[in-house]
Order: C-alpha cells, then structure tokens, then sequence
C-alpha cells in the first residue's frame, strides 16, 4: 500500500515522503492514528507542500532553540534537598525540579522533558546537565544541589 506520511513516522520516514507499507500497517495503524493518507493521483506536488511547510517549521524550531541556547548555555541553578543526620538524603532532583529552578533563578522557561536527564539525581554538588533543545542543538547547565536546613 501506497501512503503519503502527514507527520514524522519514527523508522518509516518525515512528513511528506511517499512510502510503500503493509497493507495492515497502513491501514490499522497509520490512516487511522492520522499519521498518513493513501497515496492517490497528484500525492506529489501535495508531498512537496508538506515537505516544504516541515522544513520551514524545523528552520524556526532550530533558530528559536539556538537563541534559548544561548541565554541559558552554562547557567548556574542551585536547587536544595533535604538531608538526614547521617547525610542520607531524602528524595530526588527530576526534571520537573530543575525546570522550575530554571525559571525562578533565570526567567527562562523550558519544557522538563527536554532536560536530558538518565535517573534523578540523589548526590549533593555541583552537576553538569545537558539539555536537548533540538535535534541538533544542545545546552549545558550547571546544577548545583545543595543541603535544605
């Protein structure tokens, strides 16, 4: 089966490619979930509008993460976590935590699952995170966690 991708399929293609599926697939799956359309007569020049209006949108996208990235590229934010007696600490810095910090200390908003964190971080001082702004742009912040008394 013949379909025409409206949005980026992960192992099958960007928008606006014409691909060759399983006919289950294509229409179990991508049709329904609006994912794709069956490729008809004239899918062409409407796969070239697609492609165009994508790559115009992932030109912005990747400008307006440069500019982010350079306002919040090697920005220090400190956040405080509670300690026990032992110096055991008690719950975790996620996403989440670091978002927030982020726009309190520097006024600058950034989506939590961008913050390109493995696991929460449980250690007291200074941490080098990454962010994924984009595809192909990437900032770093400093965090530093600190003892809450």
């Amino acid at each position: 089966m013949r379909v025409m991708l409206i949005k980026d399929v992960e192992n099958i293609g960007q928008a606006g490619d014409v691909k060759e599926v399983a006919d289950g697939y294509g229409r179990n799956y991508l049709i329904p979930r609006r994912l794709a359309v069956a490729a008809g007569k004239g899918v062409e020049a409407e796969a070239r509008r697609l492609r165009e209006a994508a790559a115009r949108r992932e030109a912005r996208a990747r400008e307006e993460a440069q500019e982010l990235a350079e306002i919040i590229d090697n920005k220090t934010v400190v956040v405080r976590l509670k300690v026990g007696a032992e110096g055991k600490v008690f719950g975790a810095i996620t996403n989440d935590d670091i978002a927030v910090a982020l726009e309190k200390q520097h006024q600058v908003e950034v989506d939590r699952r961008k913050i390109d964190l493995e696991h929460p971080l449980k250690e007291l001082g200074e941490h080098r995170i990454p962010l994924k702004l984009h595809r192909d742009v990437t900032a770093h912040i400093n965090l530093i966690i600190t003892q809450d008394r």
